[in-house]
């Protein structure tokens, strides 16, 4: 857990609920801002984050814990009877405060949620490339507040150019049924997270167009700038390209030619690339050049129809199961 994320994630969410709790403004506006203020900061928060660690059921108990306090406080009258605005001057610029950071959550919460619309580009749908498990979208969306790629869609910048074609693509962690996607505290070893050696199965039919294998696995967070898909597989679906990266290395079993039939093997999920821990990068895009393979036309994914954002949990059932 990085510094930002422990601050983000953990420590402000806690001292917000605290101050909610055993400090509440007097007066049922100034306690009215300031349950407005700290409900902004959490579903900010828990739309716009990514929670890998805290897990993603975290944001759900400080929803929870909010709403006791919001109750408590109902039960016990605070806003009922003690005026408009009873806070002294100091206690009056910490609600302040927190007022501007809950305006802030809840532009977050409102551009994640304008992030779940399926934009108005063309949309292809693909099978899961994934088998069996629960999987957790870490950038997935139509905007850059749930998916970084987005910023490469910028045709001013001119190294954004030869990766325009991955600008709408998933990038998805493999967790645990409780959420865990590593094993230790921040480790360096790709081998101790959920996610690496996990098997990528094809998501069309189609025909194998590229192949990249033989890069290392990078030690987490380091990052292989100078190949920046790491080892990869393109597939020639029809209509489209679908590319995955960031593959372990040495595990492709398909070469360039090669025809293959949705749920076909293709590799295992790795930590080559400019990847800052193992995940599987995946998008579709129109037409493969040659003199850069992720240059073609983006265009928007969908997985069994539904639109994948940062946060969802995909979980693809043992053949059989219901």
């Amino acid at each position: 857990m990085s510094l930002m994320v422990l601050l983000t994630q953990f420590v402000l969410p806690v001292v917000l609920l605290v101050w909610l709790a055993l400090f509440p403004a007097r007066g049922w506006l100034a306690l009215g801002v300031q349950v407005l203020s700290v409900a902004g900061v959490l579903i900010g928060l828990g739309l716009a984050a990514l929670w890998t660690m805290p897990p993603y059921w975290v944001p759900y108990i400080y929803d929870g814990v909010f709403a006791l306090i919001v109750v408590l406080h109902l039960w016990r009258g605070r806003f009922q009877g003690s005026g408009l605005w009873r806070v002294s001057a100091g206690q009056a610029l910490f609600v302040l405060l927190g007022f501007g950071l809950g305006c802030f959550g809840a532009y977050m919460a409102y551009m994640a949620y304008q992030g779940r619309a399926v934009p108005a580009v063309e949309t292809v749908d693909i099978a899961p490339p994934f088998g069996p498990g629960t999987y957790l979208v870490a950038h997935g969306g139509s905007n850059a507040m749930v998916n970084v790629h987005l910023k490469t869609l910028d045709t001013a910048v001119e190294r954004f150019r030869p990766w325009r074609g991955q600008s709408r693509a998933l990038d998805i962690f493999r967790i645990s049924p409780l959420g865990i996607h590593k094993n230790g505290w921040l480790p360096s070893d790709p081998a101790r997270y959920t996610t690496f050696g996990t098997p990528v199965l094809a998501p069309c039919d189609g025909e194998i167009a590229k192949v990249v294998d033989g890069l290392e696995d990078m030690p987490v967070p380091v990052m292989d700038r100078d190949h920046m898909a790491g080892n990869h597989v393109a597939i020639n679906c029809g209509r489209f390209f679908v590319l995955l990266a960031h593959l372990r290395s040495g595990s492709v079993n398909v070469s360039n030619g090669d025809r293959v039939a949705i749920g076909d093997f293709l590799a295992e999920m790795g930590n080559s690339g400019n990847s800052s821990e193992p995940h599987l990068h995946v998008h579709a895009q129109r037409g493969l050049p040659e003199e850069a393979a992720l240059a073609g036309e983006p265009l928007a994914l969908t997985i069994d129809g539904a639109f994948p954002v940062r946060n969802d949990r995909l979980r693809v059932k043992e053949p059989g199961a219901r």
